[in-house]
Protein backbone atom coordinates (compact mmCIF):
# COMPACT_ATOMS: atom_id res chain seq x y z
CA UNK A 1 0.00 0.00 0.00
CA UNK A 2 1.32 3.43 -0.98
CA UNK A 3 -0.52 5.29 1.83
CA UNK A 4 -3.57 4.63 4.05
CA UNK A 5 -7.00 5.63 2.74
CA UNK A 6 -7.37 8.22 5.50
CA UNK A 7 -4.66 10.55 6.73
CA UNK A 8 -5.45 12.46 9.93
CA UNK A 9 -3.49 15.60 10.73
CA UNK A 10 -1.45 15.05 7.58
CA UNK A 11 1.53 17.39 7.49
CA UNK A 12 2.28 18.25 3.87
CA UNK A 13 4.98 20.42 2.35
CA UNK A 14 3.20 22.08 -0.58
CA UNK A 15 5.44 22.26 -3.66
CA UNK A 16 2.81 22.52 -6.43
CA UNK A 17 -0.10 24.92 -6.72
CA UNK A 18 -2.02 25.49 -9.94
CA UNK A 19 -3.63 28.64 -11.27
CA UNK A 20 -7.33 28.54 -10.30
CA UNK A 21 -9.54 26.62 -12.70
CA UNK A 22 -13.34 26.42 -13.06
CA UNK A 23 -15.25 23.59 -11.45
CA UNK A 24 -18.96 23.01 -11.96
CA UNK A 25 -19.24 21.68 -8.40
CA UNK A 26 -17.07 24.03 -6.35
CA UNK A 27 -16.35 27.23 -8.28
CA UNK A 28 -12.73 28.35 -8.48
CA UNK A 29 -10.45 25.61 -7.27
CA UNK A 30 -6.74 24.92 -7.22
CA UNK A 31 -5.00 21.58 -7.37
CA UNK A 32 -2.04 21.25 -5.03
CA UNK A 33 0.60 18.62 -4.47
CA UNK A 34 3.41 18.14 -2.03
CA UNK A 35 5.32 15.77 0.19
CA UNK A 36 3.62 14.08 3.12
CA UNK A 37 5.96 14.46 6.10
CA UNK A 38 8.49 15.66 3.54
CA UNK A 39 8.66 12.20 1.99
CA UNK A 40 5.84 10.70 -0.11
CA UNK A 41 4.01 12.63 -2.82
CA UNK A 42 0.33 13.48 -2.36
CA UNK A 43 -2.06 15.40 -4.59
CA UNK A 44 -4.77 17.42 -2.82
CA UNK A 45 -7.91 18.43 -4.73
CA UNK A 46 -10.16 20.39 -4.50
CA UNK A 47 -9.08 23.42 -2.51
CA UNK A 48 -11.37 26.41 -2.80
CA UNK A 49 -9.47 29.41 -4.18
CA UNK A 50 -11.58 32.11 -2.52
CA UNK A 51 -10.98 30.65 0.95
CA UNK A 52 -7.40 29.46 0.94
CA UNK A 53 -5.29 30.39 -2.04
CA UNK A 54 -4.19 34.00 -1.64
CA UNK A 55 -0.42 34.17 -1.77
CA UNK A 56 -0.08 35.74 1.64
CA UNK A 57 -1.98 32.79 3.17
CA UNK A 58 -0.85 29.88 1.10
CA UNK A 59 2.55 30.27 -0.62
CA UNK A 60 4.35 27.29 -2.05
CA UNK A 61 6.85 25.55 0.21
CA UNK A 62 4.50 26.02 3.13
CA UNK A 63 3.82 23.26 5.61
CA UNK A 64 0.09 22.67 6.09
CA UNK A 65 -1.87 20.32 8.32
CA UNK A 66 -5.13 18.83 7.07
CA UNK A 67 -7.28 15.69 7.31
CA UNK A 68 -7.27 13.80 4.01
CA UNK A 69 -9.13 10.87 2.46
CA UNK A 70 -8.41 8.97 -0.73
CA UNK A 71 -10.08 10.75 -3.64
CA UNK A 72 -13.17 8.74 -4.65
CA UNK A 73 -13.02 9.61 -8.36
CA UNK A 74 -9.26 9.55 -8.93
CA UNK A 75 -7.55 6.17 -8.65
CA UNK A 76 -4.00 7.52 -8.89
CA UNK A 77 -2.18 6.45 -5.72
CA UNK A 78 -1.22 9.96 -4.63
CA UNK A 79 -4.67 11.57 -5.08
CA UNK A 80 -6.46 12.68 -1.92
CA UNK A 81 -9.05 15.26 -1.00
CA UNK A 82 -9.72 17.19 2.19
CA UNK A 83 -11.91 14.98 4.41
CA UNK A 84 -14.80 17.46 4.47
CA UNK A 85 -14.24 18.63 0.91
CA UNK A 86 -13.85 22.37 0.47
CA UNK A 87 -15.17 22.88 4.02
CA UNK A 88 -12.25 21.06 5.62
CA UNK A 89 -10.01 23.55 7.46
CA UNK A 90 -6.39 23.78 6.39
CA UNK A 91 -3.95 24.78 9.09
CA UNK A 92 -0.99 26.73 7.78
CA UNK A 93 2.21 26.16 9.67
CA UNK A 94 5.59 27.64 8.73
CA UNK A 95 7.25 28.14 5.37
CA UNK A 96 10.67 27.06 4.10
CA UNK A 97 12.44 30.19 2.90
CA UNK A 98 15.30 30.62 0.40
CA UNK A 99 17.86 32.24 2.69
CA UNK A 100 20.27 29.36 2.06
CA UNK A 101 20.05 29.49 -1.75
CA UNK A 102 17.26 26.91 -1.84
CA UNK A 103 19.29 24.28 0.03
CA UNK A 104 16.51 23.51 2.53
CA UNK A 105 13.92 23.16 -0.24
CA UNK A 106 16.26 21.01 -2.32
CA UNK A 107 16.64 18.61 0.60
CA UNK A 108 13.01 17.64 0.03
CA UNK A 109 12.32 17.98 -3.69
CA UNK A 110 15.58 16.41 -4.88
CA UNK A 111 15.39 13.24 -2.80
CA UNK A 112 14.15 11.29 -5.82
CA UNK A 113 14.90 12.76 -9.25
CA UNK A 114 14.01 11.24 -12.61
CA UNK A 115 16.15 12.12 -15.62
CA UNK A 116 14.02 10.20 -18.12
CA UNK A 117 10.31 10.82 -18.59
CA UNK A 118 10.07 7.22 -19.77
CA UNK A 119 10.82 6.13 -16.20
CA UNK A 120 7.94 8.26 -14.92
CA UNK A 121 5.63 6.80 -17.56
CA UNK A 122 6.68 3.28 -16.56
CA UNK A 123 6.01 4.11 -12.91
CA UNK A 124 2.56 5.36 -13.86
CA UNK A 125 1.78 2.21 -15.82
CA UNK A 126 3.21 -0.26 -13.33
CA UNK A 127 2.27 1.34 -9.98
CA UNK A 128 -0.31 3.99 -10.95
CA UNK A 129 1.89 6.73 -9.53
CA UNK A 130 1.75 10.09 -11.25
CA UNK A 131 3.97 12.58 -9.41
CA UNK A 132 7.71 13.06 -9.34
CA UNK A 133 10.61 15.44 -9.82
CA UNK A 134 11.89 15.44 -13.41
CA UNK A 135 15.23 16.93 -14.46
CA UNK A 136 15.41 17.37 -18.27
CA UNK A 137 18.66 17.08 -20.15
CA UNK A 138 17.83 20.37 -21.84
CA UNK A 139 14.95 22.85 -22.02
CA UNK A 140 14.72 23.73 -25.69
CA UNK A 141 12.00 26.35 -25.80
CA UNK A 142 9.30 28.23 -23.92
CA UNK A 143 6.13 28.25 -26.02
CA UNK A 144 3.30 30.80 -25.86
CA UNK A 145 0.04 30.04 -27.66
CA UNK A 146 -3.16 32.08 -27.88
CA UNK A 147 -6.09 30.87 -25.79
CA UNK A 148 -9.62 32.06 -25.03
CA UNK A 149 -9.54 35.48 -23.46
CA UNK A 150 -12.47 34.92 -21.12
CA UNK A 151 -13.98 32.05 -19.17
CA UNK A 152 -17.05 30.51 -20.73
CA UNK A 153 -20.06 32.73 -19.87
CA UNK A 154 -22.08 29.88 -18.37
CA UNK A 155 -19.27 29.07 -15.96
CA UNK A 156 -18.69 32.70 -14.96
CA UNK A 157 -22.41 33.18 -14.28
CA UNK A 158 -22.60 29.98 -12.25
CA UNK A 159 -19.62 31.03 -10.19
CA UNK A 160 -21.18 34.39 -9.35
CA UNK A 161 -24.36 32.63 -8.19
CA UNK A 162 -22.42 30.11 -6.11
CA UNK A 163 -20.48 32.86 -4.36
CA UNK A 164 -23.55 35.01 -3.79
CA UNK A 165 -25.39 32.28 -1.89
CA UNK A 166 -22.45 30.67 -0.08
CA UNK A 167 -22.88 31.50 3.64
CA UNK A 168 -19.37 30.29 4.47
CA UNK A 169 -17.73 33.05 2.42
CA UNK A 170 -17.07 36.50 3.89
CA UNK A 171 -19.20 39.26 2.39
CA UNK A 172 -16.36 40.67 0.26
CA UNK A 173 -15.62 37.27 -1.25
CA UNK A 174 -19.27 36.76 -2.22
CA UNK A 175 -19.18 39.85 -4.42
CA UNK A 176 -15.74 39.16 -5.83
CA UNK A 177 -15.50 38.76 -9.60
CA UNK A 178 -14.06 35.52 -10.99
CA UNK A 179 -10.30 35.50 -11.22
CA UNK A 180 -9.18 36.68 -14.63
CA UNK A 181 -8.43 34.07 -17.23
CA UNK A 182 -4.89 34.11 -18.62
CA UNK A 183 -5.44 34.43 -22.40
CA UNK A 184 -2.46 32.28 -23.32
CA UNK A 185 -1.27 28.71 -22.94
CA UNK A 186 2.35 28.26 -21.83
CA UNK A 187 4.46 25.18 -22.50
CA UNK A 188 7.98 23.88 -22.11
CA UNK A 189 9.63 22.02 -24.95
CA UNK A 190 12.40 19.81 -23.59
CA UNK A 191 14.28 16.57 -23.95
CA UNK A 192 15.06 13.96 -21.31
CA UNK A 193 17.48 11.08 -21.23
CA UNK A 194 16.64 8.46 -23.86
CA UNK A 195 14.25 10.67 -25.85
CA UNK A 196 14.41 10.42 -29.63
CA UNK A 197 12.55 13.70 -30.07
CA UNK A 198 11.53 16.71 -27.95
CA UNK A 199 8.50 16.63 -25.70
CA UNK A 200 6.04 19.37 -24.71
CA UNK A 201 4.22 19.85 -21.44
CA UNK A 202 1.79 22.62 -20.51
CA UNK A 203 2.54 24.83 -17.50
CA UNK A 204 -0.37 25.28 -15.09
CA UNK A 205 1.52 26.72 -12.13
CA UNK A 206 0.21 29.54 -9.99
CA UNK A 207 3.40 31.51 -10.67
CA UNK A 208 3.01 31.56 -14.46
CA UNK A 209 -0.42 33.18 -14.14
CA UNK A 210 0.72 35.71 -11.55
CA UNK A 211 3.84 36.53 -13.60
CA UNK A 212 1.69 37.26 -16.65
CA UNK A 213 -0.50 39.72 -14.76
CA UNK A 214 2.49 41.36 -13.09
CA UNK A 215 4.27 41.85 -16.42
CA UNK A 216 1.09 43.29 -17.88
CA UNK A 217 0.78 45.70 -14.95
CA UNK A 218 4.39 46.84 -15.26
CA UNK A 219 3.92 47.66 -18.94
CA UNK A 220 0.63 49.49 -18.27
CA UNK A 221 -1.30 46.79 -20.07
CA UNK A 222 -3.54 45.74 -17.20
Amino acid sequence: MYLPNELYDAKVLITVKTYPLPSSDYGEVVCTAGLLDGSKWVRIYPILFSKYSKDEKFPKYSWIKVNLVKHPSDDRLESYMPKLGVDEPLHFLDRIQTDDAWAARKDYILKEVFVSIKDLIHLSQSENRSLGTLKPLEILDFIIEDSDREWKPQWANRLRQMKMFDPTLPGAARNQLPIRKVPFTFKYRFITQGDARPRELSIHDWEIGMLYWECLRRTDGG
